[in-house]
């Protein structure tokens, strides 16, 4: 029986090929029918002839395939995507992705067969992902060239809901960086505690992909951040981390942001002392640069040179403003410092401030002040400076 069945197959294919599609429509409806009337046997046939088939008869044989498709047929169809042919792969490829007469989890075993073209699959995968089983699917991700991997996770993303959570939070310990990645980004549109904590974990990770991609996800959930965490990947060692930690800081804007920016103001490392100062910029006041001030006093010289050459060269309108409050704060330390900065700022807005702390009761400050003023040339200083070296032995 098989036998008569193939032999009518290879006719009725031949009778196709044969048609001219634009002109006998009815006859290639006829022709088609009977094919698939013939059942599995027809499909070896079918794909055959993809190989050599033009356009029309491509979408011909393609319409009788999707509608021979089904469980038992199925294993032939996944065989022809292993085919040298391109065309047959399209074809079948094609088929595949408009039939719903089978279960496409049934393809997700072929994610570990070295002769499918993954893109092809994943293209298949893509069309029928509303029956698919993520969590199925996510175990095969490991496996991927790094395309693949991310059409497949972006897949696993579009499936994901609340209860495949406790199953991505598990997988984010695993070694596979860029798969912890992807996870990452899925995750972050859960706005859970239990994930939360979990994104905060990654920010110690040592791989600089996933700390970015978990700063990248923390950003979106403002409530109940760790700053500190946060603070500390101003010194992270890659520039991109910092950039990250700057833009996810000024995001959150934490009222105790300002306090977690010490160290990084601290550091021996530039680019930290700038990130800090960026974020100064953004969300501090003269209460801000006081705090920090403070901070620094007790530290050696070279700590406190540091960081008021980089507020002062970094530190916008906002910095400079907040300092020019400082210059009459009760602290002396605090005074100094103010005054250090203004001085590597040369912005003319300090002058009224300067002449007034030349009359300053610390000598370091009104000596400082002088050189401000000096460096800046402003001639309506020259009064309170002749006044000060009348006044002040040490001046």
């Amino acid at each position: 029986m098989k036998f008569f069945s193939n032999i009518k197959a290879e006719k009725l294919v031949k009778q196709l090929i044969a048609v001219r599609h634009h002109d006998q429509s009815d006859e290639i409806t006829d022709v088609s029918g009977r094919l698939v009337a013939l059942g599995p046997s027809a499909v070896s046939h079918v794909i055959a002839a993809l190989g050599n088939s033009d356009k029309t008869q491509t979408l011909t044989f393609v319409e009788i395939l999707q509608q021979l498709l089904d469980a038992k047929s199925l294993p032939e169809y996944l065989k022809a995507l292993s085919s040298d042919n391109q065309r047959i792969v399209s074809g079948v490829a094609w088929a595949l992705a408009g039939s719903k007469n089978y279960d496409p989890n049934k393809l997700l075993e072929l994610l570990d067969d070295p002769e499918i073209p993954k893109a092809t699959l994943m293209q298949i995968l893509e069309s029928h992902r509303e029956k698919l089983d993520a969590r199925v699917l996510l175990r095969h991700a490991y496996e991927l060239a790094p395309t693949e991997k991310e059409a497949c996770m972006k897949l696993v993303g579009e499936m994901a809901d609340d209860a495949m959570v406790p199953e991505l939070l598990g997988r984010l310990d695993g070694k596979d960086a860029m798969v912890r990645v992807h996870i990452i980004h899925i995750l972050a549109r859960f706005r859970r505690p239990d994930v939360q904590n979990a994104l905060q974990q990654q920010l110690t990770d040592r791989s600089k992909l996933v700390r970015q991609a978990a700063l990248s996800a923390l950003g979106k959930m403002a409530e109940g951040l760790d700053i500190g965490l946060l603070g500390k990947l101003l010194e992270d060692p890659e520039i991109e981390v910092q950039d990250k930690a700057v833009d996810v800081l000024i995001r959150v804007k934490h009222p105790d942001t300002v306090k977690h920016l010490i160290g990084a103001l601290k550091s021996e490392n530039e680019y930290s002392r700038r990130s800090a100062v960026e974020v100064l910029n953004e969300v501090g006041d003269s209460n801000s640069v006081k705090i920090l001030l403070e901070a620094l006093k007790d530290d050696d010289w070279w700590v406190r040179s540091r960081t008021t050459d980089a507020l002062s060269k970094i530190g916008g309108p906002k910095v400079v403003d907040s300092v020019l409050q400082l210059i009459k704060d009760p602290d002396e330390d605090v005074r100094r410092a103010a005054i250090e900065i203004l001085n590597a700022t040369k912005d003319e807005r300090a002058a009224k401030h300067l002449i007034e702390a030349t009359r300053d009761e610390d000598w370091w400050v009104r000596e400082r002040a002088v050189d401000a003023l000096a460096e800046m040339g402003n001639t309506k200083a020259v009064p309170a400076l002749l006044q000060m070296l009348d006044g002040h032995d040490k001046s």
